[in-house]
């Protein structure tokens, strides 16, 4: 009697682990059976009529207890595989498979999200691989090969574009470039951002592009120059400023060869040019948007509301080896020198302020450090 319950409690819960370990449909259903099996044999115990067939049905549970435990004894699947390892392999692939189909997912979203289009670079960048926006952007129905999708690159730019991606590496993993394309016989500049991307030996890019207009000063689509605030928002904080009694500095600029590179290489190179300068001055100086404004085409005002900084400017500002001066900015291959003019008014924490007054002077300042052409800047202290 007690040996047949020992045996029962033992299929009972072999075929309970058995369902929680291997999780397979057909385990489940012969654990299932087990489990029936246990507690048909309790009904032989408890209920009269049955008791006389117990040992009957004893025998037939010994009969199938013994074969049906074989079946928990580990199988070599291969020489150093057994069963129960194969059946552990095969959990961890399914859980990595829903990992990485989550991650492939959540990537596929953000890639629907975003405004830019997205390029990858693949098979060692021999195959280029466009997202629907970008061959919107480029005009291709389909995925190509870097040679032909080169093609459509202006010749001008061709080059310094392929040099350009043979360079990423682990080395040099990130980059910016940009170019222009013919599309419907016409030039339209891309600005591209790229990342490397390297499993193993395997070498690849992902990539954004951007189209920029550069048909007005107003919406170019160059972040560092549409992220600027117009003269109107200038003059509010220049009031607040003065509330707080804090000394300033106004700082009115002018590239003044924009006009020439405009001549030589077009208007799209100039505002190109234009847009890395003041992105350059900006990380240099003043990052914060609320102290950096547009009030014309070509000309810009920087505040500089810390005296350390100023001092750090005001170096540069007076040497003509500086670094404000002799920055050659690259465009797809076109180098040229841009050359800025300033006019800098100082203003030592007054508590009124004429805002309209100031900006005019700074801009007398700068016409005049153009004007005489003796030196880069002209400076006014109250």
């Amino acid at each position: 009697m007690y040996l047949e319950i020992a045996l029962v409690a033992a299929l009972f819960l072999l075929s309970v682990t058995n369902s929680i370990i291997y999780r397979k449909k057909t385990n489940i259903i012969i654990s299932s059976v087990g489990v029936f099996v246990s507690l048909v044999y309790l009904l032989f115990v408890f209920i009269e009529t049955l008791k006389p067939y117990l040992f009957i049905y004893s025998i037939i549970v010994l009969a199938l207890i013994i074969p049906y435990s074989l079946m928990f004894i580990p199988k070599k699947v291969t020489k150093n595989i057994t069963e129960y390892d194969y059946f552990e392999l095969e959990k961890a692939y399914l859980e990595l498979k829903d990992d990485r189909e989550k991650l492939r997912q959540r990537f596929l979203s953000t890639v629907s999200l975003i405004n830019e289009g997205i390029v990858f670079y693949e098979n060692g960048t021999k195959d280029v691989i466009l997202s629907d926006y970008a061959k919107e952007v480029f005009g291709s129905k389909q995925s190509l090969s870097l040679e032909e999708h080169a093609e459509i690159i202006n010749p001008l730019d061709k080059d310094e574009y392929l040099k350009t991606i043979e360079r990423v590496s682990k080395h040099q993993m990130t980059y910016e470039i940009k170019y222009r394309i013919i599309k419907n016989d016409l030039n339209v500049w891309i600005l591209e951002k790229g990342h490397f991307i390297g499993v193993e030996s395997k070498r690849s890019i992902i990539a954004t592009i951007m189209p920029l207009d550069v048909n007005s000063y107003k919406k170019t689509q160059y972040f560092e120059i549409d992220s600027l605030y117009p003269e109107d928002k200038m003059y509010p904080y220049l009031k607040s400023l003065a509330i707080e009694h804090k000394q300033f500095s106004l700082i009115s600029l002018e590239l003044t060869n924009i006009k020439d590179i405009n001549d030589k290489y077009g208007r799209e190179v100039g505002n190109l040019m234009m847009n890395d300068y003041i992105r350059y001055l900006k990380n240099l100086y003043q990052p914060d948007i609320n102290k950096f404004y547009r009030i014309s085409g070509i000309r810009f005002i920087m505040i500089i509301d810390d005296y350390k900084t100023y001092e750090e400017f005001h170096r540069s500002l007076t040497s003509n080896q500086s670094e404000l001066y002799n920055i050659k900015i690259n465009i797809s291959g076109i180098k040229d020198v841009v050359r800025p003019k300033f006019g800098v008014v100082n203003i030592s924490g007054v508590k009124t302020i004429d805002s309209l007054n100031i900006t005019k002077l700074s801009i007398k300042l700068l016409e005049e450090a153009i004007e005489t052409n003796r030196r880069n800047y002209s400076i006014f202290s109250e």
